[in-house]
C-alpha cells in the first residue's frame, strides 16, 4: 500500500513539474505536429487538429527540420559511425585489432538496419518532436531477441533528471482495456481493486522506471537488487503495484534539443518562433475572410424592393420592383494583397527558426561548378553540426551502446582480442555533419601541398621531412575513408620487404649471363697459358 501511495505522489510532482510548459506544449502540438497527441491528460484524440492550422509554414518547416537530422546524422545509405579504441589512432592498432572493431560495428549496423528494430522510423519520429517541443523519449528494449526502438509521445511521458542534469525516472502512461491489461499482465487478476467484469473499459497503466534505493544497487550488477533501475507497472484506480521487476539499464533514451542548466524539459525550434507561427495563422485566416468578402460581399436594398426569396450564386435571376434600385454591395476597401509581403516575411523567419535554409541549399539562377555547390553545402554543415552535438550524446551514443549491450549478451558479437582486454571503446561519427568540421582541415592539407611544391621544385630533398604515410591516413581520415582501407604498418613493412627480396632475386638472375661469360673467358685464359707468364710479362 505504500509504494502505491509513493508512486501516485511522485506522478502528480511530475505532472506538476511540466505544467508550466503545457500551455507552449499545447499550441506546438496544435500548429507543428497537429498529427501527434494532445496534451490534455486525456486517453483520446478530441477533435481534428488540422482545423486551427491556416498557414502550413511550421508544418513543413518542422518536417524538413526532422528529415535534415535523419540525413545529416543517420543516413542509412552511409557508414555514419564506427568503433574505437578510446585514446589510440586507428593507425596504431594491429590487424585483429582493427578486423575485431570492423566487424562489431557491422554487426550494430545489421542490428539497427533490421525492419523489427524499428530504428530510423523510431528516430524520425523522435525528429520530429524535438523540433515542435524540444524533447522526444524513446523507449529501447529486446523484443524477441531484437534491440526494439519506440517512440512515445510526450503528451504521455513524465520525467525528472539527476544532480547531474541527465534523466533518471521516467513515468510513461497509456490506456488498456481490461481484455488488454490482463493478456498483458495476467498478475493482475490478483491486485486489490482490479474488476474484469467490464471488459471494455479502459484502465490508465503506468510503466515506470526509477532509480533504485537499495544500497547494493550501486553495484550496476545485472540479477536481483543489485540491478540499479526498478521498473514497476501499475494503475492509480488499484490498491497495488500490479509487477515491479529490476533493470540493469535505463529503458528510455530522451534527448533534448537545448536547454538551460536548471531546466529539466528540452526547448525546440518551434518555441523560438511560436508567436510567429500565432500570428502568421491569424494573418493567414484574416486575409481568407477579407478574400471571402471581396468574392461575396454583402448587399444592400431598400426595404421591399426585392422579391423574395433572395438567391444567392451565380445563374441566378433577383427580381425588384420597377423603379427601386438594384441591390449593391458594401466596399469594405479591403486589399488583402498588401498583407501577403508580411506573411512572406513571417514565413521565412519561422523557416530560418527550422534552419531550413540550412538543410536546403537555396537554388541560384546561375550556373555554379561542382567545386561551388560542395563549398555552399559544406558552409551549411559546419553551420548546423554545432547544434547536433546533444543529439549525439544524448540519443545516438546511448543507442549504440546499449544495442552493444545487448548483442554482447546474446552472444553475438566475435570474441574480443586479448590485446583488447581492459581497453575502453568509444563511438566515433562519420555523418555528413561530423565531416562537415574537417572540411577546413582538408583545405589546409591541400593548400600546404600547394605550398611546397614551387619549393620541392628548387629543393627536392624538401618532400624527404614529409611523412608520407602520416599524411595519407590524416587525408583518409578527413574524407571518411574506411580504416580498413589503408593498410597498416606491419603490413606494409611485410609487403616492403617482400619486394625488396624479389628486386635482389631478380638482379640475381639478370646478372647469372655475365657470370657464366666472365667463368668461360677465365677457363680459357687458363688453358693457353696455364702458368699467367703473359699477364705476368703483360703480353
Amino acid at each position: 500500500m505504500l509504494d502505491i501511495i509513493r508512486l501516485r505522489e511522485r506522478y502528480e510532482e511530475l505532472k506538476l513539474l511540466r505544467s508550466s510548459l503545457d500551455g507552449m506544449l499545447k499550441d506546438a502540438q496544435r500548429y507543428v505536429r497537429p498529427n501527434s497527441p494532445e496534451f490534455d491528460h486525456g486517453a483520446n484524440f478530441k477533435d481534428d487538429g488540422s482545423k486551427d492550422i491556416h498557414d502550413d509554414t511550421a508544418v513543413w518547416s518542422n518536417q524538413m527540420f526532422a528529415n535534415g537530422l535523419s540525413s545529416n546524422l543517420i543516413p542509412k545509405a552511409e557508414r555514419w559511425m564506427y568503433l574505437r579504441v578510446q585514446d589510440t589512432e586507428n593507425s596504431e592498432l594491429d590487424k585483429e585489432q582493427q578486423t575485431y572493431l570492423n566487424t562489431v560495428t557491422d554487426r550494430i549496423f545489421h542490428e539497427l538496419a533490421l525492419p523489427q528494430s524499428q530504428f530510423y522510423g523510431a528516430s524520425h519520429e523522435c525528429f520530429l518532436d524535438i523540433g515542435a517541443y524540444g524533447t522526444s523519449p524513446v523507449q529501447i528494449s529486446d523484443v524477441k531477441g531484437v534491440v526494439n526502438f519506440r517512440a512515445r509521445p510526450l503528451s504521455d511521458v513524465f520525467f525528472d533528471v539527476d544532480e547531474y542534469g541527465e534523466v533518471d525516472t521516467v513515468f510513461y502512461r497509456c490506456w488498456k482495456t481490461t481484455r488488454q491489461l490482463v493478456g498483458l499482465l495476467p498478475e493482475v487478476v490478483n491486485v486489490d481493486g482490479f474488476n474484469d467484469k467490464d471488459k471494455n473499459k479502459k484502465w490508465e497503466l503506468i510503466y515506470s522506471i526509477e532509480p533504485s534505493r537499495d544500497t547494493r544497487s550501486k553495484m550496476g550488477g545485472r540479477i536481483g537488487v543489485e540491478r540499479p533501475y526498478v521498473v514497476t507497472y501499475w494503475s492509480p484506480e488499484l490498491k497495488a503495484p500490479i509487477r515491479q521487476d529490476g533493470s540493469s539499464y535505463f529503458t528510455f533514451l530522451v534527448p533534448r534539443w537545448a536547454k538551460q542548466s536548471d531546466e529539466v524539459y528540452g526547448r525546440s525550434p518551434a518555441m523560438t518562433c511560436l508567436s510567429h507561427i500565432r500570428v502568421l495563422n491569424k494573418m493567414v485566416k484574416e486575409v481568407m475572410i477579407s478574400a471571402e468578402y471581396l468574392n461575396a460581399p454583402t448587399l444592400t436594398a431598400e426595404e421591399d424592393s426585392i422579391l423574395l426569396p433572395i438567391k444567392y450564386g451565380a445563374r441566378q435571376i433577383m427580381f425588384h420592383e420597377a423603379g427601386s434600385e438594384k441591390p449593391q454591395p458594401i466596399m469594405t476597401g479591403s486589399q488583402p494583397q498588401y498583407a501577403m509581403q508580411m506573411i512572406e516575411s513571417y514565413k521565412s523567419s519561422i523557416q530560418r527558426s527550422f534552419f531550413v535554409d540550412q538543410i536546403i541549399r537555396e537554388q541560384k539562377n546561375e550556373r555554379q561548378s561542382i567545386l561551388e555547390i560542395q563549398d555552399t553545402r559544406g558552409q551549411m554543415l559546419q553551420q548546423l553540426s554545432p547544434l547536433l552535438n546533444r543529439m549525439e550524446s544524448e540519443y545516438i551514443a546511448p543507442a549504440i551502446e546499449t544495442t552493444f549491450m545487448f548483442l554482447n549478451r546474446r552472444r553475438q558479437l566475435p570474441d574480443i582480442p586479448s590485446s583488447l582486454n581492459g581497453a575502453k571503446l568509444e563511438v566515433a561519427y562519420a555523418s555528413p555533419s561530423s565531416q562537415a568540421q574537417f572540411a577546413s582541415r582538408l583545405s589546409d592539407i591541400s593548400a600546404f601541398m600547394q605550398d611546397i611544391t614551387p619549393l620541392a621544385n628548387v629543393k627536392p630533398e624538401i618532400l624527404q621531412a614529409v611523412d608520407e604515410r602520416e599524411l595519407l591516413e590524416s587525408y583518409a581520415k578527413y574524407r571518411n575513408i574506411s580504416p580498413s582501407v589503408i593498410k597498416s604498418s606491419e603490413d606494409m613493412q611485410e609487403q616492403q620487404s617482400a619486394q625488396a627480396e624479389q628486386q635482389q632475386s631478380q638482379q640475381a638472375a639478370a646478372a647469372l649471363p655475365d657470370i657464366a661469360g666472365a667463368m668461360k673467358d677465365v677457363a680459357t685464359a687458363r688453358s693457353t697459358d696455364p702458368e699467367g707468364v703473359g699477364q705476368l710479362l703483360n703480353i
